[in-house]
């Protein structure tokens, strides 16, 4: 990728994903550093991955809860998706485990708030599908904020998922959610 996109100016990789490549990038027009998501090159032709990253750009755009993070816009530069948002400085929860035990008080905080976010996403109709340690950023003095809605839906939208197919993080995911949609329904009509 080149050194700039748009009007942008990146300054550096903060982290990929299955739904694009998030960077520190320098936005010329507003003048402020931002978290600049673009899909990757190789899925820009895939129209079921631009419909899900559209729908994730959307679906967060459209969120007003403080434990979500801000998107300023989006769009397609040059036949590529993006999503400019702010710039969180600070560690998902995942990293702040990995370095030891974490007090009950604090756990309690960070759980507090990333139910809020939750909240929120539910209050608009949505289902975020994947909560885990890596989708959850500490910012200063452990403000939370929730990310990665790439695989989020409405509660009545099931078109972008398959049947039989299932997304997420299969560590974080409930029982009935790690199996296939017709082994959840034989089961369930087995009661």
């Amino acid at each position: 990728m080149d050194q700039e996109f748009g009007p942008y100016v990146f300054l550096g990789l903060l982290g990929r994903g299955g739904m694009g490549e998030v960077y520190r990038a320098h936005d010329r027009s507003t003048e402020r550093v931002v978290a600049l998501k673009v899909l990757p090159a190789h899925l820009a032709d895939d129209e079921q991955f631009r419909a899900r990253f559209l729908r994730e750009a959307r679906t967060a755009a459209a969120l007003n809860e403080p434990h979500i993070v801000p998107i300023h816009r989006y769009g397609e530069h040059d036949g590529r998706l993006y999503v400019d948002m702010r710039l969180i400085e600070g560690q998902d929860l995942a990293a702040v485990i990995a370095q030891g035990r974490l007090a009950p008080e604090r756990v309690l905080n960070i759980i507090d708030q990333a139910a809020a976010a939750l909240a929120g996403a539910h209050r608009e109709g949505l289902v975020h599908r994947d909560v885990k340690p890596s989708n959850i950023l500490l910012a200063e003095r452990d403000f939370v904020y929730l990310i990665d809605f790439g695989i989020a839906r409405s509660m009545a939208d099931t078109s972008l998922t398959g049947t039989g197919m299932t997304l997420g993080s299969v560590a974080y995911m409930a029982p009935n959610d790690s199996r296939p949609a017709s082994a959840t329904r034989a089961r369930m009509s087995t009661r």
